[in-house]
């Protein structure tokens, strides 16, 4: 069984993947698409996959969809993140920019410009997923406003799954 957590990036796509490898240590391999393109060929496994619009990349080798809306605050996350990367070095860990040193002031135009666009156009790449998911993907997608709402159903397949082999919810 494969899972996908996606939605739009700094919304906790991360932290669920992890908090569901962590309570499910013997049934789940957790997945980090935004450093591998490939899922593991596991048996007798269930594959939880993280990927920011994930829905854009092979959304049908998923037999269960968790979408995850931002929080309230998403603007303040991604200011946080900015200045995370203004003092590691490293901006946008994905694909790697800026000067790899820390505080470097020449690092701050490309964080400004990714931290607005990534504001600017949240709303649209939501709306985009949601009508995506209208269209194609409703029979095995879950939309969640909260991690804690993500967890709580992820969690349901996952027992549900192991118990009966049934991908049921």
């Amino acid at each position: 069984m494969n899972i996908l957590i996606t939605g739009i990036g700094c919304i906790g796509k991360s932290t669920l993947r992890e908090k569901i490898a962590l309570d499910f240590p013997d049934q789940v391999i957790s997945v980090d698409m935004d450093y591998s393109d490939e899922i593991p060929p596991v048996k007798n496994k269930i594959i939880v996959v993280e990927s920011v619009h994930g829905l854009e990349k092979n959304s049908e080798r998923y037999d269960k969809i968790l979408y995850l809306l931002p929080p309230k605050g998403h603007t303040i996350i991604w200011l946080r993140r900015g200045w995370s990367w203004f003092a590691t070095g490293v901006v946008d860990l994905s694909e790697p920019k800026g000067r790899r040193k820390k505080y470097s002031l020449l690092n701050v135009p490309v964080i400004l410009k990714i931290l607005f666009r990534n504001i600017h156009l949240s709303r649209r790449w939501v709306r985009a997923d949601l009508c995506q998911i209208q269209e194609k993907l409703k029979d095995k997608t879950y939309i969640a406003s909260s991690i804690e709402e993500g967890f709580e159903v992820v969690k349901s397949w996952i027992t549900n799954y192991s118990t009966s082999g049934n991908l049921t919810n």
